[in-house]
C-alpha cells in the first residue's frame, strides 16, 4: 500500500498495483496517477511538490521508493503531518489529492 497524508484527518492509501505512472506537471511538482478502485475510466491523482529545478532527481527518488521493500506493508510517500517523505530527496509536501 502507498500512503499519502496532508492533515491529521486527511489521508489516502492506494494499492501499489494501482499505480499507473507519474508525470511532471510544472517545475516543482509532479502528478502521480492511480487506477480508480471503482474501475472508472479516469484516474485518481496525487500531486507531489518538490524543490524547483530538481525534476529528474525527484522522480528518480520517487520511483526508487516505490520499488523498495515497504515497512509493515506500507510505503509512506508523503506525510505532511510528520514531514515524512520516505527519504525522498527534494520533496517538500503533498499537494492536491483527487479521488
Amino acid at each position: 500500500m502507498i500512503l499519502f497524508r496532508t492533515t491529521a484527518t486527511d489521508a489516502v492509501m492506494f494499492p501499489l498495483s494501482s499505480y499507473l505512472g507519474t508525470l511532471p506537471t510544472q517545475d516543482g511538482s509532479c502528478t502521480m496517477h492511480f487506477a480508480k478502485i471503482d474501475n472508472a475510466l479516469d484516474t485518481s491523482t496525487v500531486v507531489m511538490n518538490f524543490t524547483s529545478g530538481m525534476t529528474t532527481e525527484a522522480l528518480e527518488s520517487l520511483h526508487k521508493a516505490l520499488t523498495a521493500n515497504p515497512k509493515n506493508g506500507v510505503i509512506v510517500i508523503g506525510d505532511d503531518v510528520d514531514t515524512d517523505f520516505t527519504n525522498l530527496e527534494h520533496f517538500t509536501s503533498v499537494g492536491a489529492i483527487t479521488l
